[in-house]
């Protein structure tokens, strides 16, 4: 292979003999010219190819293509290229490239998880299926991502009132493309991707994308291990019909980390206990035994036949099946000291039982203060995961005289088989286990592991189950009543039945609305409104109810108003809108336990623009306001734990097009998040946090290989400032922690 100063050479040496031979060739007559131009476009281009940076327009929310100034709501897109741009592997982190996402905990890092409009959203849906598992998105299989705000429950289905994530998965290409890359950066990351898509006909194209990660952690005792494959194929019998098949198995390994914990500093007051000792962002309160392990797969087909140029039909289904194992040193409660209570560094008490109760102090409150953790083992084990789905939709245009129709009717249907152990053992007291006792406490300035067991036996032990099953359709009318107002009015009807291995069945249905109006102010500007319902069923299970009683569903509607832009003859789109959601039966997962606040409404602004303004330069830029706020229950008028008030992100960059330069390019970004509360009492505050990113590159052709074949060395630094932040938290003793200044290297290859 040649080397990165002979690639470049050779470059030079192409572009010199292409400049010698142009001149040194009669000037081209006049009804040549349009061809030579076309041709020197075609050879000489170095550079990003800048098209992967443009999705065209979805049907999101209608089930029919509708352009970005007719949909009367705000569907943002996030393209593959702008997430190798950043070098970034998890759905959170992209997530950051659209306004008015903050994180939420994620179960120990394992899954995705997050909050949209201030409230939590941990489901995502794979090209409109609404995937049961929640374990984190592998991004190297994914074509781009589609955040819908608000409530959507028309075409997708029971969601959550604040949005959804739709991740499109990687397709067969009309073109031969292989590319590939190989990167590597801080804490020992590895990662190696190749992405082949072969026409083997005209009728027929595959795909096939493979990726393997090896990485630690800025955090003790880490190994992510992360392996995926991902085949599809395209088939195309006729110029109408075109069936999809795709599979794709994803392995993975990492430890579930809890993060760092609170300690209350007053009656009313908590604080992080980072912020009070000086303990590193290193270490861990859990032990090098905590995994969490899954193997994805996940098979779908569909097939669309189109009838003329306005109708079409589509029938899809999908089989998911997953197995996940954890096991983790759940911390349990605190426990604070005077600087010369009776324990040892080991974590024994050196006193009677009886005694022991009565030196534990309600507040930290001297820096000497020593702090100790009780903790157990537990899990899930065995968890076993089936789904099978099932959709169809039938779409189309019609006029009923002077107005037009856009159409769309929707059928689905999901079937969810759950089963799983879950392993526990007694919380650590203090006192050893042969003194009744059940194992040292955590020292959290002097921590020693090794004494929580690191196995628990399923043997004896209940099988949890769960079935649920899911039935809805819909219809969708988008009505064109002049050249500049148009509406949108839709319905949805949905029923589920939801059987969790012991008491009665829980059955309920609801209908949900859809409406929205669109007025063209110009040709390159409209203004909306809209209004929308969801429905969503809670399988968490009412403790207060009885045994297997889950808690009633969520019940959600949205106001929203607002308008939209595009500018450079379409090349930058920019978006604004005011929503207001109200929420009844919004259930939280606190400290490890479901808790329902009964009600919640937000409401806010949210701006963004992304698009091209000039050839080579990209921009994504997003301003989001939310006021979250808790309606009911002893927290009436508090905001919701990690909700930010306020959240900016930008990122641009710029590829150099012409000149001796050609080829070079450098991007930035930074990304503010606003101070958040990380309970539901509003007494911690986990701050506001803004982090900076920069990446710079050179691409190079390789006309060796193909005339539009490119060679990308990149190097990102993330975080360059070294921001310390938690992100989010789980509860007082779950507080997540930032990822601190981190840097990459890769060589990518697109022939």
């Amino acid at each position: 292979m040649l080397s990165f100063k002979s690639a470049v050479a050779a470059c030079a040496l192409l572009s010199a003999s292409a400049i010698a031979n142009a001149q040194s060739e009669p000037a081209p007559s006049n009804e040549d010219e349009d061809e030579v131009g076309y041709l020197l476009e075609e050879v000489l281009v170095i550079g990003t190819d800048q098209s992967r940076y443009i999705v065209d327009n979805t049907n999101a929310l209608t089930g029919f293509e509708l352009d970005f100034l007719e949909l009367p709501r705000i569907v943002n897109v996030i393209p593959e290229q702008l997430i190798l741009d950043q070098k970034i592997t998890n759905l959170n982190e992209a997530l950051r490239n659209t306004p008015g996402i903050s994180s939420s905990d994620g179960f120990g890092g394992t899954n995705d998880d997050f909050f949209i409009r201030g409230f939590r959203r941990n489901t995502v849906y794979r090209n409109g299926f609404r995937r049961a598992t929640n374990f984190l998105t592998n991004l190297t299989n994914v074509e781009y991502t589609q955040v819908v705000r608000g409530p959507a429950a028309i075409t997708y289905g029971q969601v959550e009132p604040g949005g959804l994530v739709d991740i499109i998965t990687k397709k067969p290409l009309a073109e031969q493309r292989i590319s590939g890359e190989a990167r590597f950066g801080s804490f020992d990351d590895q990662l190696f991707l190749l992405d082949i898509s072969q026409p083997v006909t005209d009728w027929l194209g595959v795909r096939i994308v493979a990726s393997t990660q090896d990485a630690n952690s800025f955090r003790d005792f880490v190994d992510i291990k992360r392996d995926a494959i991902a085949i599809s194929a395209r088939v195309d019998p006729t110029p109408s019909t075109t069936f999809n098949i795709a599979y794709e198995f994803r392995d993975e390994a990492r430890p579930l980390d809890r993060g760092t914990i609170t300690v209350p500093t007053g009656p009313d007051s908590r604080e992080i206990i980072n912020n009070l000792i000086d303990i590193p962002i290193s270490r861990r309160f859990g032990e090098p035994f905590e995994l969490f392990e899954s193997e994805f797969n996940f098979l779908e087909a569909s097939v669309e036949q189109r009838f003329g140029d306005t109708w079409s039909a589509r029938f899809g289904v999908a089989y998911e099946d997953s197995i996940a194992n954890d096991l983790q040193a759940r911390p349990r409660s605190v426990f604070i000291f005077d600087a010369d209570a009776p324990i040892s560094a080991d974590g024994f008490f050196q006193v009677p039982a009886a005694e022991a109760a009565g030196l534990r102090q309600p507040f930290f409150d001297d820096p000497t203060d020593q702090v100790f953790l009780s903790r157990r083992t537990d899990g899930s084990r065995e968890r076993d995961l089936e789904v099978l789905y099932l959709d169809g939709i039938i779409s189309g245009e019609f006029s009923t005289g002077i107005f037009d129709h856009r159409v769309a009717f929707g059928a689905e249907y999901r079937d969810i088989e759950t089963s799983r152990f879950f392993v526990v053992t007694p919380t650590t007291n203090g006192f050893p286990v042969d003194e009744g006792g059940n194992g040292p406490l955590l020292n959290i300035r002097n921590p020693i592991f090794g004494n929580l067991p690191d196995d628990v036996p399923t043997e004896g032990l209940p099988v949890l189950t769960s079935a649920q099953d899911e039935f809805s359709f819909f219809f969708n009318d988008y009505i064109d009543l002049t050249d500049r107002l148009s509406i949108l009015a839709g319905v949805r009807y949905d029923e589920f039945t939801l059987d969790l291995g012991a008491g009665p069945l829980q059955s309920e249905n609801a209908v949900s609305p859809q409406f929205g109006i669109t007025y063209d102010l110009t040709d390159f500007a409209s203004a909306f409104f809209s209004y929308s319902q969801a429905f969503t069923p809670n399988s968490a299970v009412n403790p207060e109810a009885g045994e297997n009683e889950p808690f009633p569903p969520e019940d959600s509607e949205q106001f929203e108003i607002g308008a939209k832009a595009e500018f450079f003859d379409g090349k930058v789109q920019a978006s604004g809108a005011l929503y207001r959601i109200n929420v009844e039966n919004v259930v939280d997962f606190i400290d490890g336990a479901f808790v329902l606040t009964e009600g919640q409404s937000s409401q806010g602004v949210e701006l963004s623009v992304t698009g091209q303004p000039i050839p080579g330069m990209n921009v994504t830029a997003g301003y989001a306001f939310t006021d979250a706020e808790i309606g009911t229950g002893n927290f009436a008028g508090n905001r919701v734990r990690n909700v930010a008030e306020n959240t900016f992100n930008i990122w641009t960059s710029y590829e150099v097009q012409r000149g001796l330069l050609e080829g070079l390019g450098l991007g930035g970004g930074v990304f503010f998040t606003g101070d958040r509360f990380g309970d539901n009492g509003n007494i911690l505050s986990l701050g506001s946090y803004t982090t900076v990113d920069l990446s710079v590159w050179y691409t190079f052709t390789t006309p060796y290989v193909r005339p539009d074949s490119r060679i990308r060395v990149q190097f990102a630094a993330r975080n360059i400032f070294d921001e310390e932040f938690f992100p989010a938290s789980g509860g007082n003793e779950r507080i997540n922690l930032g990822t601190p200044q981190s840097f990459f290297g890769s060589i990518s290859f697109d022939f």
